[in-house]
């Protein structure tokens, strides 16, 4: 597999890519938002929602703050967000609420707050809270 993908980049590089120019500035700013994503890591990620979630919010208005944060995981790819949401409803950390029959307000209940609290005071917070949310 390894070796199809080599070929297939280096056709790649003597057909299309061999005809884009990038300048400078363009190269910087991919770097740099590559390093942005690479430094966000999952549980900061995690946290960030579980922050977010004191108040109720739609997913819609989840993502939106996520966006302004700085942490565009969910860019693009807004049914990963609604399945982490439906995975903290089933493990109990949130309390869903209806609004007018058709929107669905995400709240973290006394359990989710809790464990936001130990995840905020807690040193190895990235390993403890992919044990706690991924593991049980």
């Amino acid at each position: 597999m390894d070796d199809q993908l080599n070929q297939f980049k280096h056709a790649m590089k003597r057909t299309v890519l061999q005809e884009l120019n990038f300048t400078e500035e363009h190269k910087k700013s991919i770097r740099q938002r590559m390093k942005q994503i690479q430094t966000t890591s999952e549980a900061d990620i995690l946290l960030a929602v579980f922050q977010l979630l004191k108040q109720k919010r739609t997913g819609f208005e989840l993502s939106r703050l996520m966006r302004a944060r700085g942490i565009e995981r969910f860019e693009n790819e807004e049914g990963l967000l609604y399945m982490s949401l439906h995975k903290f409803e089933q493990k109990g950390y949130l309390n869903i609420y209806w609004e007018n029959d058709d929107v669905k307000l995400y709240e973290l209940n006394d359990k989710g707050l809790k464990l936001l609290k130990k995840l905020e005071h807690k040193s190895d917070a990235t390993s403890y809270f992919q044990k706690e949310i991924f593991e049980r």
